[in-house]
């Protein structure tokens, strides 16, 4: 992975691999989708980040860089050009993907019917299915939650919506993805949208059990995709999923753009609900995380960059910036009162503790002899952390394991 531009000893290095350009807030939902399409074929390629928003921080702003896109090695290798998607069509570059992988699992176009393609069709009721005339500018920010005449999607919208999310769903009942028993390029699709949908909708809409598209109660096949996805698809779970708190940050931007042009104090939105007071409660556990992780590790051939569990990943990202989080550390505004020494030894004895444990949730006594430094390190940085930028929501879920540790010892 590669900050704004390939290095040219990479451009020759890694010719023969396809180069994905994508955001490196994490907010464009085509790049989103794009992104999970190579995980899921375990395709190897490289990425370069570039900043897509002209916004601070990835905040709603101007697009200043276009993408997703990639750029193909030459099929024939008989020169050194290469062929460049030019255009930024996530579902477009999505067929791609299948045309040059055609071999890979899984199919994102299977033949389900002789007289219908479920998936290609899935795709395209995806505008009429949610909610109309919703603000283009905010669909990867805050999708479907707000018009660009200043007013608010009406609830109504929203209810009908997730009904007949639930009735496609219903459609290919043999399984909980939206072609049935296998992830295709429909739940691909669908995913970044109905991602944010989950986190932001019941934020505008506290405590009604119809505006909550994970209510098992009201939307049971909804909520058996969401855990599908979450439970049962390593490339999702370990590298793409974001985090409740990535897309609550984000609708608190588009809230405050949106009432400043409300067209009436009706459509202005008053404050969210209260951030949880629970260190890392954003972090939900996943019952999977092993078996995921063991996934899409595999035997570490395919992706060798990657530590082995989820608790060494978490210590190699450490490891990989531990410059800029003693920096941060050290700060005055940060609070901690740390030197730079104290935090690099903190740093060490966390790293040490996570590549010792294969499970830290299974070494309390490990967990006990943490330092008070370490102990505070480790809240520091999980604050810190954006899921899915700096780290996967699997290797994310052990930080906040560890963190519910150090929280439950420091209580005590």
């Amino acid at each position: 992975i590669y900050n704004d531009e390939l290095p040219s000893h990479i451009k020759e290095s890694k010719s023969h691999l396809p180069i994905l350009y994508r955001d490196k807030e994490c907010i464009c939902a085509d790049c989103q989708m794009v992104w999970m399409a190579l995980e899921c074929k375990g395709v190897e390629y490289v990425t370069v980040l570039v900043s897509k928003y002209s916004g601070d921080d990835g905040v709603v702003g101007e697009v200043v860089e276009n993408v997703p896109r990639i750029v193909w090695p030459d099929d024939d290798g008989e020169n050194d050009q290469a062929t460049t998607t030019t255009k930024t069509d996530a579902i477009k570059l999505i067929e791609q993907i299948q045309t040059k992988y055609p071999s890979s699992p899984p199919q994102f176009y299977p033949k389900l019917s002789a007289a219908v393609d479920a998936s290609r069709c899935n795709i395209l009721r995806l505008p009429g299915v949610m909610p109309r005339n919703s603000d283009p500018a905010f669909q990867s920010f805050a999708p479907y939650l707000f018009r660009e005449d200043g007013t608010l999607v009406a609830m109504s919208s929203h209810c009908v919506s997730l009904e007949e999310v639930e009735e496609m769903l219903e459609e290919y009942y043999l399984g909980p993805y939206l072609c049935g028993k296998e992830i295709t390029a429909a739940d691909m699709v669908w995913m970044p949208y109905l991602e944010r949908y989950a986190v932001q909708l019941p934020l505008l809409y506290p405590k009604i059990d119809v505006l909550n598209p994970r209510s098992k109660s009201a939307y049971e096949m909804v909520y058996e995709w969401y855990l599908a996805m979450e439970r049962d698809v390593p490339a999702y779970a370990c590298c793409v999923q974001g985090d409740a708190r990535h897309w609550r940050r984000h609708l608190e931007s588009v809230v405050e753009i949106h009432n400043e042009r409300a067209a009436t104090e009706k459509d202005r939105v008053p404050k969210l609900p209260p951030i949880p007071k629970q260190k890392g409660w954003w972090l939900k556990k996943n019952p999977n995380s092993k078996v995921l992780w063991k996934a899409y590790y595999g035997d570490g051939s395919s992706r060798p960059w990657l530590g082995d569990t989820p608790e060494r990943e978490v210590a190699l990202y450490l490891v990989q910036n531990r410059k800029e989080i003693i920096e941060g550390a050290v700060e005055e505004t940060s609070g901690m009162g740390m030197t730079v020494d104290e935090t690099d030894e903190a740093l060490r004895e966390i790293i040490h503790t996570l590549i010792g444990s294969e499970s830290p949730e299974n070494d309390d006594e490990n967990i006990d002899e943490l330092s008070e430094n370490a102990s505070r390190v480790v809240e520091f940085v999980s604050e810190r952390v954006e899921v899915p930028r700096d780290m996967g929501m699997i290797p994310a879920l052990a930080l906040g394991e560890l963190l519910s540790k150090v929280s439950v010892v420091s209580k005590a």
